[in-house]
């Protein structure tokens, strides 16, 4: 069973789901995509639990965890946060898995503090053009504006929702459609609600990785990387992984269940 727990650093809280044997297996540190939460990691980390121990923080100012207390975050500070609260629970070395804001944030911790990191895993991270680049800086995570009528609980229902058929999700033009359809209504609610939690702070994260030099940062690891055949043309030096499970919660079984297996087959 996926547990969870809070741990204390300088900023408030930060929340935490974790799975399986810290005595007997090694530590995997999984950081979700934005805008919402470990809570999109649990399928995964129900597969992995057996042959890791599992810690999957949400990324500050996202989830259940406490927002950033300086204006205009950037990648290095959550990086440095998620530091911290290992260093909370006594974890030294591990594993990294990285996602989208997570895999940002992984890019910059093996950066920082590369003896740290056994291997780095991304799952999946894209690396935009200038025309895109500007495009999702234009739109892609506002800052929530609240009001009497509620419109805040519309808005994010549509940012969860339409980050499935569009892309940019707030360009709702058909050259902007995706092709792959809606998750079921649950998975939808479900994603609403962190939204909701975190509605204050939630673009914080997704701003600053919308901001971090990705190319630049990703020839400059030194630590054992795996990446998804998109990023070949940005390193020198990595495994290839034949997975893409972005987002587990809203995934198929059969990508969950191929995620794992490449995980468990890179990562030993």
């Amino acid at each position: 069973m996926v547990k969870r727990g809070f741990i204390n650093i300088k900023e408030g809280q930060i929340h935490y789901r974790y799975f399986g044997d810290r005595n007997n297996n090694p530590p995997l540190v999984m950081l979700h995509p934005g805008p919402t939460s470990s809570h999109s990691l649990i399928p995964l980390i129900e597969k992995l639990g057996a042959d890791y121990f599992v810690i999957a923080p949400d990324i500050m100012g996202m989830g259940d965890s406490e927002g950033p207390d300086i204006e205009n975050p950037n990648v290095a500070y959550f990086s440095n946060s998620i530091f911290r609260f290992l260093d909370q629970l006594n974890i030294e070395n591990f594993f990294l898995w990285g996602s989208m804001t997570g895999a940002h944030c992984g890019i910059e911790m093996s950066i920082q503090q590369p003896s740290r990191i056994k291997k780095f895993y991304i799952e999946f991270l894209q690396i935009y053009d200038d025309k895109v680049q500007q495009l999702l800086e234009s739109g892609h995570a506002p800052k929530i504006k609240f009001d009497y009528y509620g419109s805040q609980f519309n808005f994010l229902w549509h940012l969860a929702r339409d980050q499935h058929l569009f892309f940019p999700w707030f360009k709702k033009d058909k050259e902007f459609a995706r092709p792959n359809g809606l998750p079921s209504p649950k998975q939808l609610h479900e994603k609403t609600v962190e939204l909701v939690k975190s509605a204050e702070t939630y673009h914080l994260a997704l701003n600053a990785a919308l901001k971090y030099p990705t190319k630049e940062n990703l020839a400059k690891i030194q630590v054992s990387l795996i990446i998804p055949k998109i990023l070949e043309k940005f390193v020198k030096k990595y495994e290839v992984h034949q997975s893409l499970c972005v987002s587990p919660s809203t995934a198929s079984k059969e990508q969950v269940s191929n995620a794992a297996k490449q995980i468990k087959f890179h990562l030993k």
